[in-house]
């Protein structure tokens, strides 16, 4: 007799093997006792006929256990079965032989396989968890297609996550069932992670302006002092590398499985503001998650755009806290799985898991092949640009007021205009485009050539607005259109800007937004006629501040005083400043004209005075004569005194200015730059805090407070209109106007004066270009007690009408000048980047991009 003996591994179909098996597997989470107790029992029957004289029998079942089962036991019908485990190649898994006597054909068996699951320590090789508030473990259904039932049973405390979403649950009491009635040919398998967010071991990390808590598995206290230490070390410089402060929507970090389960090492959840993460030790991942405050599908249109700046982020920061940089999958176009980037979607929450494996690594590769060559401020200024959804062919900080997403498109266009990225469109055009986006890269590159001749033609103007959202929009056929009316322009806006120059006048807003501005062709014609028109005007503005600045004799500075040329100086530099050409034209023409007048008038002057004072003494001695008549004394004394108090000039002082007109003189202007050189570079001190709490209301402040929306608490920016935004609203690039504490003292004389010239903060220190570029930050006290820290932007600062008038036209002349304009003696626009409490007295310190 033949016999054949089959001992067969726990999969499934095998009833079309000989061998019918239906399962239940039942895990039963103890949270007190931290053990999952599975509870398994399997029903086999032997469906292999005998032949002949050959019959198949079954003497033993292997099935897979986590490695660290304890208590394992098998029995069937009230014996006990010998149960052997042994390791298999996956360190999380054993292999338990379920051994008993031989079932031969037509015969059953019941065999009940029960053991307890305790789990290892975080960060063990074997993947296996349980421990209080959270566990993670394989689950297992050995059954034929509809014979096959698994169920998970847990607190309804502790959330589920599986790699399978075919569970249902109900729950009964304080416990809820997950369970799956499986139909799959290959039986079932899943990985599930149980986690009650309340059973946590809780900490804060408190960093100025925000404060997050960490909830780490009770037993694992080295997460959480690890995830501490990153996100104080790394918070700031991820602020550094995306260029704005922390952006908030963030509460907690939580210590997780579930993004494991998912196919994921960690998520940002913005719905329950928290991010998500394993037990690894790794910073690679906890500042890529976080960049995700910033960098997410709320700000970028592409998957690939946000996920790509993310890891190239973090890896920045990991390299500037002097981190242990990781190594990452790499990607081909070629790879099997490989997709056009603009064509990846998903989210982790619905992961696509072949695709997924390829586009995380191609996104990660593109965008470093973007930013490899751009030093941290140049990073800095693409992404935050991106993030506040601008235009590439706006002024930096402008932000657009259809609060639009940055599709790749408007990347792209940052990355050129704004990164100077020279290959970017060939980097896109490898990983990210469609054919039919592919087709758009030849007609944008005549477009932005054309363009290119227009932005130089203006020199420091930009294109008119019309032209600059087409090229936003990628309508190159309008663009074509537009370039051709406004490229003859360029010569006229040349003219504008000569004048200016040559007056040291600033252009006038109205004249500069006029171009600007412009979207209409109406628009485009008008300034043929309107440009030169503006510089005329400005050149006879320029020549009335010169006549009024002009040094002059005693006599003829006595006549320029009477007659009024500073006021009228300052008066047409004013209806300029306003885009009142004419009314400017006719201003300065007075000014000019009182100014060639001004000998006579000062040659007139003292004669006439001399005559009056004759005038008077006559009176007085007639008056005199008849009060002696009536017996009152007569005594030269008073009149002598009158006398000498007329004729008597106050000394000047050293802190006056020794004008007639009471402002600062050329020569005491130049004589001073030494002193105005001296600032210091890196550490200077805060002298004044002046805020505007009303048109011409000045409040000299002994503490103010730093806003990241309002800037100066109680200051009137946020209810002031500029010209320079999108919107006509406050530009948010000038929340702040700082000027040289040592100019402006020495402008006023007096110390009660300084607060004339409307500015907030006045520093002692060099406040030039090139100590200060843009992106430069200013930490105002000390951080650790609330100091604040300002970002110095591209703006420019410039005089007006009001400084002329509180200070001088020689002083406008001087600050706007060829030597003030570089050091920025009128002073710089900056912004709040990390809000806090300023006084004078505070020191000051330098952080350059």
């Amino acid at each position: 007799m033949l016999v054949l003996a089959a001992a067969l591994l726990g999969t499934p179909a095998l009833a079309d093997d000989g061998l019918a098996t239906g399962a239940t597997s039942r895990y039963v989470l103890d949270d007190k006792a931290t053990v999952v107790k599975v509870d398994v029992t399997l029903e086999l029957r032997n469906t292999t006929p005998d032949r002949g004289n050959s019959y198949f029998f079954y003497n033993y079942f292997q099935v897979p256990v986590p490695a660290g089962a304890q208590k394992v036991r098998a029995t069937s019908g009230g014996s006990t079965l010998k149960v052997r485990l042994s390791d298999t190649k996956d360190p999380s898994t054993a292999l338990a032989r379920i051994s008993f006597p031989d079932l031969r054909y037509g015969r059953s068996r019941t065999i009940r396989l029960t053991y307890t699951v305790p789990g290892e320590k975080p960060r063990s090789a074997d993947s296996t968890r349980v421990g209080p508030g959270y566990a993670t473990f394989t689950v297992n259904g050995f059954g034929d297609p509809g014979r096959n039932t698994v169920q998970v049973v847990a607190p309804t405390s502790m959330t589920f996550d599986a790699t399978s979403d075919d569970f249902s649950a109900s729950e009964k009491g304080a416990t809820t069932t997950h369970t799956v009635r499986s139909s799959d040919a290959d039986g079932f398998w899943a990985v599930v992670s149980l986690r009650d967010p309340a059973n946590s071991q809780k900490a804060t990390v408190d960093l100025p302006g925000t404060s997050l808590e960490l909830h780490g598995y009770r037993d694992d206290g080295r997460w959480t002092e690890f995830v501490a230490e990153q996100v104080t070390a790394g918070l700031p410089e991820l602020e550094r590398l995306i260029g704005t402060s922390w952006p908030g929507g963030l509460e907690r970090i939580r210590e997780d499985a579930s993004p494991a389960v998912q196919g994921y090492d960690g998520w940002f959840d913005p719905g329950d503001n928290e991010i998500v993460i394993g037990e690894d030790l790794d910073a690679d991942l906890i500042f890529h998650e976080l960049s995700h405050a910033w960098v997410s599908s709320e700000r970028f249109s592409e998957r690939w755009v946000y996920e790509g700046l993310a890891q190239v982020l973090a890896e920045r920061t990991v390299k500037a806290t002097g981190g242990k940089l990781v190594s990452h999958p790499k990607a081909s176009r070629k790879d099997r799985d490989a997709v056009a980037l603009n064509e990846w979607g998903g989210s982790p929450s619905a992961p696509i898991d072949d695709v997924d494996s390829y586009a995380y690594p191609a996104a990660y590769a593109a965008t470093k092949a973007l930013v490899a060559d751009l030093d941290d401020a140049q990073l800095a200024a693409v992404v935050s640009a991106g993030i506040r959804g601008e235009s590439a062919y706006d002024p930096a900080g402008t932000r657009d007021s259809a609060g639009v997403l940055t599709s790749w498109a408007r990347w792209l266009d940052i990355l050129e205009t704004r990164g100077g990225v020279k290959d970017a469109a060939a980097v896109f055009q490898t990983w990210a485009l469609t054919a039919d986006q592919r087709a758009q890269l030849a007609p944008r590159a005549t477009a932005r050539t054309a363009y290119a001749a227009v932005d130089a033609g203006d020199g420091d103007w930009l294109p008119p607005e019309g032209l600059r959202d087409a090229m936003t929009r990628w309508d190159f056929d309008r663009a074509a259109a537009v370039t051709e009316q406004v490229a003859e322009l360029g010569p006229a806006v040349e003219q504008v800007q000569d004048a200016a120059a040559q007056g040291d006048l600033p252009v006038p807003e109205a004249v500069r937004e006029t171009y600007e501005k412009a979207e209409e062709d109406e628009q485009y014609a008008a300034l043929a006629s309107s440009l030169p028109e503006a510089a005329r005007a400005i050149s006879a503005v320029g020549a009335a501040v010169d006549d009024a600045a002009t040094d002059r004799d005693p006599v003829s500075a006595l006549g320029a005083s009477v007659l009024g040329v500073q006021d009228s100086a300052a008066e047409a530099v004013a209806l300029l400043e306003e885009g009142k050409l004419d009314a400017a034209v006719t201003a300065a023409e007075t000014a000019s004209g009182r100014a060639d007048r001004s000998l006579l008038v000062g040659l007139a002057g003292p004669l006439l005075a001399a005559l009056g004072l004759l005038g008077a003494v006559l009176v007085t001695r007639h008056a005199l004569r008849r009060r002696s008549s009536a017996g009152i004394p007569v005594d030269g004394g008073p009149l002598d005194a009158t006398l000498v108090s007329m004729s008597a000039t106050p000394a000047s002082s050293q802190t006056q200015p020794a004008s007639l007109s009471g402002h600062r003189t050329p020569q005491e202007l130049e004589a001073f730059l030494p002193v105005l050189l001296a600032a210091p570079r890196d550490v200077g001190t805060l002298d004044l805090v002046v805020r505007r709490p009303a048109a011409g209301v000045r409040e000299v402040l002994d503490e103010g407070e730093l806003d990241l929306v309002v800037g100066l608490v109680g200051d009137t920016w946020a209810e002031r209109g500029s010209s320079r935004s999108a919107d006509g609203g406050p530009h948010p690039d000038m929340q702040l106007n700082v000027m040289s504490s040592r100019m402006v003292g020495f402008l006023a004389g007096d110390p009660d004066r300084r607060a004339l010239a409307g500015d907030q903060l006045y520093l002692d220190l060099d406040l030039s270009h090139e100590n200060l570029p843009a992106g430069s930050r200013l930490t105002i006290g000390d951080p650790a007690e609330r100091g604040a820290v300002i970002e110095v932007t591209e703006q420019p600062h410039t005089g007006c009408a009001k400084f002329i008038d509180r200070f001088g036209a020689e002083a406008m002349r001087f600050v706007n000048g060829s030597v003030g304009r570089p050091l920025r003696l009128r002073g710089l626009n900056a912004r709040v980047v990390v809000p806090g409490r300023v006084r004078p007295g505070d020191a000051v310190t330098v952080t350059r991009p």
